[in-house]
């Protein structure tokens, strides 16, 4: 399906990583970054990550993104020397892009914030600074597929969470926000309910009633999305599996039995009080959205993603994210960034074929990297490709 252009036209990184400085100038089209292993391909992946809401595709935190070739040491005040042994001064990290919807160019800048002690992240969107991250949903549709995400479906249901949200961002840009929301007041009650003396039960219950209202619009958002990418994966994409999703969990069950949201949020609140000295003992709330399973079947042989075999669950992984981005771009017109970190050399011709065809058919800004140049024979004619060495870019 066809779809406006929605892609990065302009991306800076400044001690980014292995990157002291880098600009590019970039049309729609998709992005092949080639080079060897080590040169600094998801490096570029993981800065653009940071537009969207999170921490990046690596979760890393914001020190560790910080270039190590910017480290200047102290100097001496009357010669132009080093001063041996003196502590190193990291230059903080920036990155910057232009965002392209249609006619529409949104600026987006974050970094960390060098002149703070604690881990704290500066964000601003067409020069304005914003206090959330979740904001940036609102702006840029980032997904990504990596080799850290092979094991998805057998690291457990925080990981499969994850997954699952960080697609929801793609339809949803509140969806974001409102998971922050929750998990703020979940982490205030948790720590009320350490401490039972000095709890106070009226706050105990305004803190309850916030999470049952955010954990009702996350419950929904989840399952209206759900729906969306079954009805896509009616169509199968060429060559690679189709998956049956679900979403199980408390509210999910009571929403299926045709409770209103409004009657679930008040039984959701009421189950939070009545499990107070459970979550106190536990020092964890014990339902809730976080609690919930996101399910991956594979329809072809019947079987959960978590039983198939690697190479299964990578085709599975990938056809859930193109089912996505199809989805996003018949649903808004509009379909999400792609980021495939060494992805294309794990799929056979067939596959390859496929993908490159969706790309293109629906004006899909597909980054990808790669080693091989034969890997990407196909997508050379209506792709930018840049050779990547060591913190240098050749267009």
């Amino acid at each position: 399906m066809t779809s406006t252009p929605h892609a990065i036209t302009s991306l800076t990184l400044e001690n980014f990583r292995n990157y002291r400085a880098l600009s590019l100038s970039l049309s729609a089209a998709p992005v092949v970054l080639r080079g060897r292993n080590g040169a600094g391909k998801t490096n570029i992946l993981e800065a653009i990550s940071l537009l969207s809401p999170g921490r990046g595709l690596r979760g890393a935190k914001l020190r560790e993104m910080d270039c190590l070739a910017a480290s200047l040491q102290l100097t001496a005040l009357s010669k132009n020397e080093t001063i041996a042994g003196a502590p190193s001064i990291t230059a903080p990290w920036v990155v910057a892009a232009k965002i392209a919807t249609g006619d529409e160019t949104t600026h987006i800048g974050t970094g960390r914030d060098g002149e703070s002690t604690a881990e704290k992240r500066i964000i601003k969107i067409n020069g304005e600074k914003v206090r959330s991250h979740a904001a940036l949903a609102s702006h840029v549709c980032v997904q990504w597929l990596t080799p850290s995400m092979d094991q998805v479906f057998i690291e457990g249901g925080t990981a499969r969470r994850k997954l699952l949200d960080r697609i929801v961002y793609g339809f949803v840009p509140e969806h974001a926000a409102r998971v922050l929301a929750y998990e703020s007041a979940m982490r205030e009650r948790n720590k009320l309910l350490a401490d039972r003396v000095l709890a106070d039960p009226y706050w105990l219950s305004v803190l309850e009633q916030q999470m049952a209202e955010h954990a009702v619009a996350i419950t929904l958002a989840r399952q209206e999305v759900m729906g969306r990418l079954d009805h896509e994966l009616v169509e199968d994409i060429a060559g690679f599996p189709r998956a049956v999703m679900s979403v199980e969990g408390l509210m999910e069950g009571w929403l299926d039995e045709g409770e209103s949201a409004l009657d679930v949020e008040g039984r959701f609140a009421e189950r939070l009080t009545q499990s107070r000295n459970l979550d106190a003992a536990r020092r964890r709330a014990s339902i809730g959205p976080q609690r919930s399973n996101f399910i991956v079947i594979h329809k072809g042989k019947n079987m959960p993603a978590e039983q198939c075999s690697t190479g299964e669950q990578k085709a599975l992984l990938l056809s859930i994210m193109l089912s996505a981005a199809r989805a996003r771009a018949a649903w808004c017109g509009v379909a999400p960034i792609l980021l495939l970190d060494e992805v294309i050399a794990h799929l056979d011709v067939d596959k390859r074929a496929s993908l490159f065809d969706l790309i293109r058919h629906s004006q899909i800004q597909a980054w990808m990297t790669g080693t091989d140049a034969a890997d990407f024979k196909g997508i050379e004619g209506f792709s930018t490709t840049l050779e990547i060495d060591g913190g240098t870019v050749k267009m």
